[in-house]
């Protein structure tokens, strides 16, 4: 297996190997040790495959998360994590009575329908910001998930601070305490002024460049999520490095705030739309199993693939696409990108005038937890769904 691997980027024991190794990093969030560390890897990797490969750097405010919990009492504590942008309580925190009609002064309960918040260029939920008008002293959100998760938000790039501090925790938060009990909030930190990077590479050959993206920043460490489109972002560009074509390949930074880096690089370093041959955008959790709860309370792995996958490209390689992700659940039926507008960072690309344009995204039940981890993937679920992009390209 191991020679197969080293011979073959697009192995699935090569292809695991990758995203373990991304997960290995650290949390990815944007600007973090974690995505620095994440820059260098990649920039190592495809400077070996014989890349020349550049970060495009740029300033980021990068939020530093420290503790992040609430008290009942002394010594009765729940752990919980910021919306961004986050409001810092101090060492002190913040004090108040827990209410679902919160008034000036309380400790606001919210909570959320399944998946809110989550997607791109979506604004804040309207329930957290009926929950800011009444002026509270903070708010705490349960992110409803189905395997009982606490779910990160994403947010706009640019956003200020909260007025007050804002605080997610899990579903099981609501039977925690009863309403009307004092709790304590603590959410510390600080936010300095960080940098942030998008890996771009380019490899010089015959005709014009065929782009491959993917983000590479994101919530904890997103081994399903990231992981598992950078697997095949990274074995895509290997094997495509052996080839005469002219490749293009970029793994974008500050995708949880509304895809940052993406736009950035689509603005100043990518080739323009007349001048692009392909642009092929890998999306979230493309190649990951589907996870359910056993007994109520089990987090268990399932054989296949979440049912929500979607395969989203240009008329003129829906043909394609449909023979070379045959049999594959969710992208063995591609839709036509210039009849419906695709979900994420794609409809961006799309909206630039890039065509023709291949994207693919999947919903997990596990997007944007702790728990996303390398076992949420692995070689017979990555392998398929890189052979299926391997297949549509060397075709165009």
């Amino acid at each position: 297996m191991r020679a197969r691997a080293a011979a073959d980027p697009l192995s699935g024991e090569a292809l695991y190997a990758d995203v373990k190794a991304y997960s290995d990093l650290g949390e990815h969030r944007t600007g973090t040790p974690g995505d620095a560390a994440t820059t260098g890897w990649m920039l190592a990797a495809l400077r070996r495959a014989g890349y020349d490969a550049i970060a495009q750097e740029f300033a980021y405010p990068v939020f530093e998360v420290g503790r992040t919990d609430i008290r009942q009492g002394f010594d009765n504590f729940y752990s919980g994590f910021p919306y961004w942008t986050p409001r810092p309580t101090g060492r002190e925190g913040v004090t108040g009575r827990l209410s679902s009609k919160a008034g000036p002064g309380d400790i606001a309960l919210v909570v959320l329908p399944p998946g809110a918040g989550a997607g791109l260029y979506a604004g804040p939920p309207p329930q957290i910001m009926r929950a800011l008008a009444s002026a509270p002293a903070a708010v705490i959100v349960v992110t409803e998930n189905p395997l009982g998760q606490l779910t990160a938000l994403n947010r706009n790039p640019k956003a200020p601070p909260w007025p007050v501090p804002v605080i997610l925790v899990d579903q099981r938060f609501k039977g925690w305490v009863p309403e009307g009990e004092q709790l304590t909030i603590f959410s510390e930190g600080r936010t300095i002024q960080g940098r942030a990077a998008n890996v771009v590479a380019r490899k010089p050959g015959a005709g014009k460049p065929i782009v491959i993206s993917t983000p590479k920043s994101g919530w904890f460490h997103c081994a399903g999520e990231r992981g598992s489109g950078i697997a095949i972002w990274l074995g895509l560009a290997r094997w495509l490095a052996t080839t005469e074509r002219n490749v293009v390949v970029v793994a974008a930074a500050g995708h949880e705030f509304d895809g940052y880096g993406g736009a950035r690089f689509a603005e100043t370093l990518a080739p323009k739309p007349p001048d692009t041959k392909l642009w092929v955008a890998i999306g979230a959790n493309v190649a990951a199993y589907d996870f359910a709860l056993v007994d109520g309370r089990v987090i268990t792995r399932l054989a296949g693939p979440t049912s929500n996958r979607i395969l989203a490209c240009s008329g003129s390689l829906v043909a394609s696409a449909a023979r070379a992700f045959a049999g594959q659940p969710g992208y063995e039926e591609p839709s036509d990108i210039e009849k419906s507008k695709p979900p994420g960072e794609v409809a961006h690309f799309q909206e630039l005038g890039y065509s023709p344009l291949i994207g693919m995204v999947a919903a997990h039940p596990l997007h944007h937890t702790r728990r996303d981890l390398p076992d949420v993937t692995g070689p017979a679920m990555l392998e398929p769904v890189a052979r299926g992009l391997q297949a549509i390209i060397a075709g165009v």
